[in-house]
């Protein structure tokens, strides 16, 4: 009775001071039970999804899930990485490196939503496992050979043929068919380079038939180029000071007809300073001379008779037979061998120009790769190209123009296959390449 009546007591005073009575300690407690902590995910697919939330780099989630190994998303983590955010690449690495995933619980969500299907194979290939020959034509050295100065030999020359005759050319077009014959050198054509670039031109307008037209292509540069001067051309003047002409006191007889200077001058002597340069750096690599020589014991220092037509500096064929049957004909042969021989011995000399190709990926068909640049570019079979995506591109502030661009190597691709305009190649890296990526030749 007295506990009931302090109570009563207790709530009266509490209700005159506006105050709420104290719950009973059991009530307390109840009301005191802290609210459940929301559950973080601590899995590695949780952390992966977290990474691509704070955007960070594709390279850097794409190591975490090669690092992860057997992930096993389910369909409700498909689509928590495409709400996230998640690239393709990343589906793709998720789905090539997890097993068939086990069936999971219905996903809570009341629809199903189905991200887009990656690619389920790794576009990787191992190099060592293609069988790649590199051409053998490309090993060769690529030689130019400049038409031969015969400025300090035109008395001689005018002696021998009875008017002025290149000689130059004509010793140019025998030595290329000589060192074209031993096949050391790829040789290239540059007295009437301007005749090709026309014949190009042409091919590329609308005036010559589909089909039969010249191609474009880009001219093939050379990793060397050989200089000569005819120094001697006819007799050693510098050891018998009568030349051929002298004797006669004029023109002899018409082009090789009837010359004759005597017994004592049937020796004939063709010889040519050469010089062998280096195309990109102009540093000489070897200067010496070859010295051709044949002699007869007829009166005549050529054969009568020769005829190589009608003169003029385009009127002998020193190609031909009654031409190289002569005297001087034998001893231009024989320098020109000599000269060939003096060549093919330097060929290892001759530093290897390599060509620098950069294009763009152009396509990506399954696993392999198509880049913008083909033959036409110097792109060979076996070239290795370093593949690099742009992070950013340095530009001319005045005019736009891109100076240099900031990149970050992904892998590196093998040709296989080499077309005109376009080139096959296969992948190996870190990450997915895309279209668009830059690639540059490095061997």
């Amino acid at each position: 009775m007295r506990s009931q009546i302090a109570l009563i007591l207790t709530l009266s005073v509490a209700s005159l001071h506006g105050q709420t009575p104290a719950a009973p300690p059991a009530a307390k407690k109840a009301a005191a039970a802290p609210k459940a902590a929301p559950k973080t995910s601590a899995s590695p697919l949780g952390k992966i999804i977290q990474m691509i939330e704070m955007k960070l780099p594709e390279s850097a989630v794409l190591g975490a899930i090669q690092s992860a190994g057997k992930l096993n998303p389910t369909p409700d983590d498909y689509i928590k990485l495409k709400q996230a955010g998640a690239s393709d690449a990343v589906f793709a690495a998720l789905a090539g490196g997890a097993a068939a995933p086990a069936p999971a619980a219905a996903p809570s969500a009341p629809a199903r939503v189905t991200p887009a299907a990656p690619a389920a194979v790794s576009i990787n290939t191992d190099f060592s496992t293609l069988s790649c020959n590199r051409p053998a034509a490309s090993a060769k050295r690529v030689l130019a050979i400049d038409e031969f100065d015969y400025g300090t030999v035109t008395t001689a020359v005018a002696a021998i043929f009875g008017t002025q005759v290149n000689v130059g050319k004509g010793i140019l077009a025998l030595f290329t068919k000589r060192l074209a014959q031993d096949g050391k050198y790829r040789i290239v054509e540059r007295q009437k380079l301007q005749k090709v670039l026309s014949e190009q031109d042409l091919g590329a307008s609308n005036r010559v038939k589909q089909g039969t037209n010249a191609k474009i292509g880009r001219v093939i540069g050379a990793d060397a180029i050989l200089i000569g001067t005819i120094t001697v051309f006819g007799t050693d003047t510098r050891n018998n000071r009568v030349n051929a002409g002298a004797a006669t006191g004029g023109r002899l007889g018409g082009v090789l007809g009837g010359i004759s200077v005597g017994k004592k001058s049937d020796k004939a002597i063709v010889e040519i300073s050469y010089r062998l340069v280096d195309a990109e750096s102009s540093e000489v690599i070897a200067v010496g001379e070859a010295r051709g020589e044949s002699k007869r014991t007829s009166n005549g220092f050529g054969v009568a008779g020769f005829k190589g037509g009608a003169g003029g500096a385009g009127g002998v064929d020193m190609s031909s037979s009654n031409f190289l049957e002569t005297v001087i004909g034998e001893a231009t042969v024989d320098c020109v061998n000599k000269l060939a021989e003096i060549a093919n011995s330097k060929e290892q000399q001759i530093a290897p120009k390599s060509s620098e190709v950069e294009a763009k990926i152009a396509e990506i068909a399954g696993n392999k790769i198509y880049l913008a640049a083909g033959g036409n570019d110097g792109v060979q079979q076996c070239d290795r190209f370093e593949v690099s995506r742009v992070i950013k591109e340095i530009k001319d502030p005045s005019t736009g123009e891109v100076l240099d661009l900031q990149v970050e190597k992904v892998g590196e691709l093998m040709v296989m296959e080499v077309r005109d305009k376009i080139s096959i190649a296969y992948f190996n890296g870190s990450s997915m390449p895309k279209v668009g990526y830059v690639a540059k030749k490095i061997n």
